[in-house]
Parts: structure tokens; C-alpha cells; sequence
């Protein structure tokens, strides 16, 4: 996955096969970029690795898509390692499964959709960590259709997002 991160252009389409990818990190600068999990989750398990210290996947390009993957067993020095680290503008979750991190998802900029995925005890268990926190620079957030559930000490979902939609989870 790292190979793919160094190799991809802007408005690629990244495929990953179903499996367990460990300590396998990545940053992700391109823009309009889909990284999607075929055959099943790619489950990018962290075991000790992280990106930029930061998480599993750093985020930094805008507009991106992530399809059917997996994170999980993330955690950094600082106690906020995630999944996701979401630095760019726009992005857009669609059936992903983090848990078992400091964080599920942090960060965000513009707007972040995340639908049909599930947040499983994430959280470092400090109270300052959660299942996911979106960060302010966020203009619109949606939740919609999935299943968030016990965070370790901190929030299901925090957000300091300008506009909120939590919907039919």
C-alpha cells in the first residue's frame, strides 16, 4: 500500500485486495484520489507502525474517496494515532471499519461524509480520545447509516464542525 501511496497521481483509482495488510503505512498527497478495498476489507492493521507519527493513513491531498477498508491497532506517542488522519479537504467514508485505536478518524477540512461504516472501542482511554473527532476547518460533516459504539472513555463522535448531520445510524 505504502508502494501504491508513492506511485499514485492525482485522480487515481487505488485497488486494494481483500487481506491483512500489517504495518503496511501510508501518506496520501494526490488529489481526487479513491482507495478502495476489493473482494472483501483491506484491513490495514498498524502493529506498532504509524505515518508522520500521526496514524495509519495520512490524508493530506482533497477530495477522497475511501471504500471498504479496515484500521485498526493504531497508537503514537502523543496518544492520538488514527486510522485516518484526515488533513486535506473533502473526504468522503463509505463502509470502513476502524477500531481498536487511539482514534478512529481525526481531522477534516471542508466537508466529511462517512456512511455505512462501523467504530468499534476506539480511544486511548485518556477522555481525549474518541471513536472519531472532527476537527474545526470543517465546514459540513455528515454521519449517516452506520454504527458507532464503545468508545474507550472518550466521545462515540466529536465534532467541532460549522455544520453537523447525524443521521440514521
Amino acid at each position: 500500500v505504502a508502494a501504491a501511496a508513492n506511485a499514485a497521481r492525482d485522480g487515481d483509482v487505488v485497488e486494494i485486495d481483500a487481506g491483512v495488510y500489517s504495518a503496511d503505512v501510508a501518506s496520501w498527497y494526490q488529489d481526487n484520489l479513491t482507495l478502495r478495498g476489493v473482494g472483501g476489507f483491506a484491513h490495514m492493521r498498524a502493529d506498532g507502525a504509524n505515518a508522520q507519527g500521526k496514524g495509519i493513513w495520512v490524508i493530506a491531498g482533497s477530495n477522497t474517496v475511501v471504500e471498504n477498508i479496515e484500521f485498526s491497532n493504531v497508537t503514537v506517542p502523543d496518544q492520538n494515532g488514527a486510522g485516518i488522519r484526515a488533513e486535506g479537504w473533502n473526504l468522503v467514508v463509505c463502509n470502513g471499519y476502524f477500531h481498536d485505536s487511539d482514534e478512529g478518524i481525526l481531522g477534516g477540512n471542508g466537508e466529511v461524509l462517512i456512511e455505512y461504516s462501523e467504530f468499534d472501542n476506539n480511544g486511548y482511554g485518556d477522555g481525549y480520545s474518541h471513536n472519531m473527532y472532527i476537527l474545526e476547518g470543517t465546514e459540513k460533516f455528515t454521519l449517516r447509516h452506520s454504527y458507532i459504539h464503545h468508545a474507550r472513555i472518550g466521545h462515540n463522535v466529536k465534532s467541532r464542525a460549522r455544520e453537523n448531520h447525524i443521521l440514521y445510524n
